[in-house]
């Protein structure tokens, strides 16, 4: 390997994030592998895999030996409609000790950075008109967000001077190729020629093409940041949800038509549905630290995110 060529170790390899990740690592010649749960595929043609359970600590020891740096993005995702009776344990065990075990075995194999993928939730529960950066105070709502503040806590301490640097990349709303959350369904109502509920005409959300992630990280990798340090990415732009779904509209050669809704029934339906939420409110985040420090600027406009996102939609003939 060159000096600019780094033995990269990423967990969730066959995610969303982590298959965009992978491939861009790849292309860019770094010795890349990923971790898998056990029974999982590999996503990515030619990865060396590793078959891990993170919760246990089973198989990392192998999957990291020899690693420089070690992306951490393997989790419980956040479920809008929980199967479990107890949600934050389960959240607990996989995103908490999980981290802590992908930690402590980064630093014990010797690996020289650890970069963990969180979320916003781990900062508010996603409603707000001023947007928050990273030294603001951490009230997370959801299950999955104190999950994901208690793995962050869990990163630092296992790393903290065992000589591995820390960064943590928390994340809004990610959308792109692959994505199963709310941007699909957006499409589906485009495609279907049905006019958007619109709530709070003046709403604006943060939210990051999955490009403009795999940019930051590739940017982290090659910053190499020493210490701990956490950072806020998004888009270049916030985006309300006429602008969103008239972009998505026009991809999708369709006419963008809407629908107002009743002040009190947005109200009732935010108390009540948290999907209904992420669209009637305004949440933002600052990414101008890393822009300062990283010299961070994403290269990916929307209209470009959402064209490719179209475009996956249509061959996956959903």
């Amino acid at each position: 390997m060159t000096t600019d060529q780094r033995r990269i170790l990423v967990t969730g390899a066959t995610g969303f994030l982590g298959c965009h990740l992978v491939t861009a690592l790849v292309k860019s010649g770094h010795d890349v592998a990923g971790t898998i749960e056990p029974g999982a595929t590999d996503a990515t043609a030619g990865l060396r895999t590793f078959s891990c359970d993170i919760s246990a600590g089973e198989g990392l020891a192998a999957a990291l030996a020899g690693a420089d740096i070690v992306i951490h993005l393997a989790a419980r995702s956040h479920l809008i409609k929980e199967t479990v009776k107890d949600p934050l344990a389960e959240y607990r065990r996989v995103n908490v000790e999980g981290t802590r075990n992908v930690a402590r075995a980064a630093a014990e194999s010797g690996a020289k950075l650890f970069i963990h993928v969180s979320s916003v939730k781990a900062m508010e529960d996603g409603t707000g008109d001023v947007p928050l950066c990273e030294d603001s105070p951490c009230r997370p709502g959801t299950p999955y967000g104190v999950s994901k503040l208690e793995s962050e806590e869990a990163a630092g301490a296992e790393l903290s001077g065992r000589g591995t640097s820390l960064v943590i990349l928390r994340l809004p709303m990610v959308y792109g190729p692959g994505n199963k959350g709310n941007m699909p369904r957006m499409i589906r109502w485009a495609d279907r020629g049905l006019p958007f509920p619109l709530f709070r005409p003046e709403n604006l959300r943060s939210m990051v093409y999955v490009g403009n992630v795999v940019h930051g990280v590739i940017l982290v990798i090659g910053k190499s940041p020493t210490g701990a340090s956490t950072y806020l990415l998004r888009d270049r732009e916030d985006y309300s949800s006429r602008r969103l779904y008239s972009v998505v509209c026009r991809e999708m050669g369709k006419a963008p038509r809407f629908l107002p809704v009743p002040a009190g029934l947005v109200r009732l339906g935010g108390a009540l549905f948290e999907d209904v939420r992420k669209v009637t409110g305004s949440f933002r985040v600052s990414s101008v630290k890393i822009e300062k420090e990283l010299g961070y600027s994403p290269p990916f406009s929307l209209e470009q995110g959402i064209s490719e996102t179209v475009a996956w939609y249509r061959r996956s003939g959903r």
